[in-house]
């Protein structure tokens, strides 16, 4: 009987996922999609809906979200394709207002953000937090803010130029947050620290991050009870404004006296494996080191301390799985397949002839 009981299962599975309908936003008036703003897409859409954000030389305007989940698709912070444009937005408010539904279990993927995003926004009338997002291959060129509690949450191969803001923790507890394969990048002059307010978290833990400046600015702001793993820290000092957290596998580079030996200040906990004010000897770390940003940089490791040094046997900073999705060669790209090149063969027919179209695509799953 478990056979068959499994097998209608998988059905209903499908069933719903075929049900849910896909909608297309585009600004850019030589792209034609169904809606030329992504809040009226929003509007239109339904529960487990998604939403294709085409790449535009435009930015799109700010849109909110309160009572659904939806998965949010772009082509990439740094789209790997002839026409390489980015799906540029002005921020957006996810809140979980006392209205039936709620955007937990909603996703951004392949976004650029250059305005405030709110992930947990707080209002009167007893909203609760945003839970179960998943943010994967974005960009936040500025602060990304939970105002409200913040659990089960997975951000993974994005670029952070900004602050990552929790607050209410005394009161909210976030737990269960997972940071894995991100660059937060710090201007000195202009921005600011990378993590702040995780002050009281569960579970928090940040594996196979980089975090690097172009001067020794600070990484985390009143933050304590985090568990660090298999990150490279360089010119960001790991120790100011972190207590009571367990360093195992990481290394830190230029990060000051106190900061290249963070695991043993302010509390912290010495896991193990961690290597102190030591060159990480990342492929382009001459430009890591001198506080050049970008994000299609070489950060692969080939020799060295951090090579196969991380506590899962991989090297220290971000990841290069040969198979899967953690690969830092896909991370500017959206998960979804691409038309890199199309070529008109014979743009000139005779009547009743044949057009040849040469399409070339790709996917970085």
């Amino acid at each position: 009987m478990k056979k068959p009981l499994l097998f209608t299962a998988i059905l209903l599975s499908l069933a719903v996922q075929a049900l849910a309908t896909k909608h297309t936003v585009s600004n850019n008036q030589t792209n034609v999609a169904q809606f030329a703003d992504i809040q009226s897409a929003v509007n239109a859409a339904s529960n487990g809906d998604t939403i294709f954000v085409h790449g535009s030389p435009n930015i799109y305007t700010f849109f909110d979200l309160t009572d659904k989940a939806l998965l949010f698709i772009g082509p990439g912070w740094a789209p790997d394709k002839n026409i390489a444009l980015q799906a540029v937005i002005a921020g957006c408010n996810f809140r979980n207002s006392a209205a039936p539904g709620s955007p937990s279990g909603s996703e951004l993927h392949g976004l650029v953000f250059s305005t405030c995003v709110q992930l947990s926004n707080f209002a009167a009338g007893g909203d609760l937090g945003v839970d179960n997002l998943k943010i994967i291959r974005c960009q936040f060129n500025s602060t990304v803010n939970h105002s409200l509690s913040a659990s089960n949450n997975l951000y993974e191969s994005c670029l952070f130029l900004t602050t990552v803001n929790f607050t209410n923790n005394s009161t909210t507890f976030t737990t269960n947050l997972l940071f894995q394969n991100n660059i937060f990048f710090a201007n000195q002059c202009c921005t600011g620290t990378g993590i702040s307010g995780l002050s009281n978290p569960t579970n928090v833990h940040f594996n196979h991050n980089l975090f690097y400046s172009d001067g020794n600015v600070s990484a985390f702001s009143n933050c304590s009870f985090l568990t660090l793993s298999n990150n490279i820290f360089s010119k960001r000092n790991p120790a100011s404004g972190l207590s009571n957290t367990t360093f195992t596998n990481n290394i830190t580079f230029n990060c000051g006296s106190t900061g290249d030996t963070a695991w043993i200040r302010n509390g912290n906990v010495d896991g193990g494996g961690n290597l102190a004010g030591t060159d990480p000897q990342m492929a382009d770390q001459a430009a890591v080191t001198g506080g050049t940003f970008s994000g299609l940089l070489d950060f692969s490791i080939a020799s060295g301390a951090a090579n196969n040094a991380g506590s899962d046997g991989k090297d220290l900073g971000l990841l290069f799985d040969v198979t899967g999705a953690l690969n830092w060669n896909n991370a500017r790209n959206g998960r979804f397949p691409r038309i890199t090149q199309m070529n008109v063969v014979n743009p000139t027919i005779a009547p009743g002839g044949s057009l040849n179209v040469n399409v070339q695509a790709k996917v970085s799953n």
